[in-house]
């Protein structure tokens, strides 16, 4: 489990050098509340490079059932990822998953798993292409009036790396 930390570890480090780009979409400090502190605006975008580089810095440190994960992190691209929490989620973000879920289904998005319970929605979604390889996978979460998470992956899996994962993380 120490080498499964290792991973995470170095994409967390991606992640936090990358937040640089990413703002929370106020521009004078100065202006700050106790309300703003608990809202999150979040628009970021990863580049393929870095979930590689990740991989690579992993795959040094990881050995056994491990480097099935870091295996699988070479097999994701660019990585967008959007978040709106707090004061920033407004009545347009319901619209706004509306309009990606419609999206996604004329787009010919296959519906991997689909939760809806009390108000909140979690949909995971993928797009093959003719092959049958997985090219996008896209994850969207929204708890209606408190957070909207949309994170979109472009990918070179297949259906059984996605099981391999079932087995051995979710099985523990």
């Amino acid at each position: 489990m120490k080498k499964f930390t290792a991973i995470i570890a170095s994409a967390a480090f991606i992640l936090i050098s990358s937040t640089s780009f990413a703002g929370n979409g106020n521009n004078n400090d100065s202006t700050n509340t106790a309300d703003d502190a608990s809202s999150t605006k979040l628009n970021l975008w990863i580049p393929g490079i870095f979930m590689k580089m990740a991989a690579g810095i992993a795959e040094e440190h990881v050995d056994g059932q491990d480097a099935a994960a870091v295996d699988l992190l070479r097999k994701f691209g660019n990585t967008t990822i959007c978040i709106r929490e707090g004061e920033y989620y407004k009545e347009k973000t319901d619209k706004k998953v509306t309009r990606k879920m419609n999206r996604m289904e004329r787009k010919n998005y296959e519906a991997l798993v689909s939760i809806n319970s009390e108000g909140e929605k979690v949909n995971i979604s993928i797009k093959e292409n003719k092959r049958g390889k997985i090219r996008r996978m896209v994850v969207l979460v929204d708890e209606q009036d408190e957070s909207f998470v949309f994170i979109k992956l472009n990918c070179r899996l297949e259906m059984q790396d996605i099981a391999e994962v079932c087995n051995n993380y979710i099985a523990e």
